[in-house]
């Protein structure tokens, strides 16, 4: 992650004095995928210059770190031996069932783009609505299955694997990123943010969302 930051100070110093200000955000909150998967923790680290175009309007460009993920609890699968060959019920001839659980964290490197408006509420106080672009690549994260029958041996009750090396699971990212939040005379700024992913995470088409409470310094 620092050697990301620093990157991103040295690209945009070249663009001399039209940055500025310089803005630190952190916050933390709940990802997941559309659909039925379920929540889990998300968190982010991100640093940014802003360009301001007159006393409402800028640009933001950003380098985040971005954790997500999702879990996908009691799914019921069908169950097959060590040898691949699916099992039945002696009695009724049905297929027999068991409950597979699988979640995961994503950790992304991601390049936001928001354009912002401050609405004067006073003295150095302002509300922000922001809203913009993001694209991300993953790299880093782990998926933890419990129950897959489909395995075999040990790895029938647990196993771990590296998310993005998941057959069909892809890195790239993409979608829109939104902000609303108030700024305070001191700098800071608390608000909520929004990620509402566009590109598919893997070939059964699910998608990123998240949410997080957001607090940002402008130094």
């Amino acid at each position: 992650m620092k050697a990301y930051i620093i990157l991103l100070l040295c690209g945009l110093s070249a663009l001399g004095l039209q940055a500025q200000n310089l803005q630190f955000r952190v916050g933390g909150g709940l990802a997941s995928h559309y659909g039925k998967a379920q929540n889990v923790g998300a968190f982010k680290v991100g640093l940014g210059y802003e360009f301001e175009f007159d006393q409402h309007w800028t640009l933001t460009p950003s380098l985040a770190v971005y954790g997500k993920g999702w879990k996908d609890p009691n799914q019921l699968v069908y169950v097959f031996d060590d040898a691949g060959n699916q099992l039945f019920d002696e009695e009724t001839g049905e297929p027999l069932q068991g409950v597979r659980s699988r979640s995961a964290s994503q950790n992304y490197v991601q390049l936001p783009v928001l354009l912002s408006y401050y609405w004067r509420m006073g003295e150095s106080r302002y509300v922000v609505m922001a809203a913009g672009p993001y694209v991300a690549y993953g790299v880093s994260g782990k998926q933890k299955t419990k129950g897959d029958t489909e395995q075999s041996g040990a790895q029938k009750l647990y196993y771990e694997r590296n998310t993005f090396s998941e057959p069909g699971t892809h890195r790239f990212d993409a979608g829109i990123e939104a902000f609303a939040g108030y700024q305070f005379p001191t700098g800071l700024t608390l608000g909520i943010e929004a990620d509402f992913g566009l590109a598919k995470f893997n070939r059964s088409g699910r998608r990123n969302i998240s949410a997080l409470l957001s607090l940002g310094y402008r130094l």
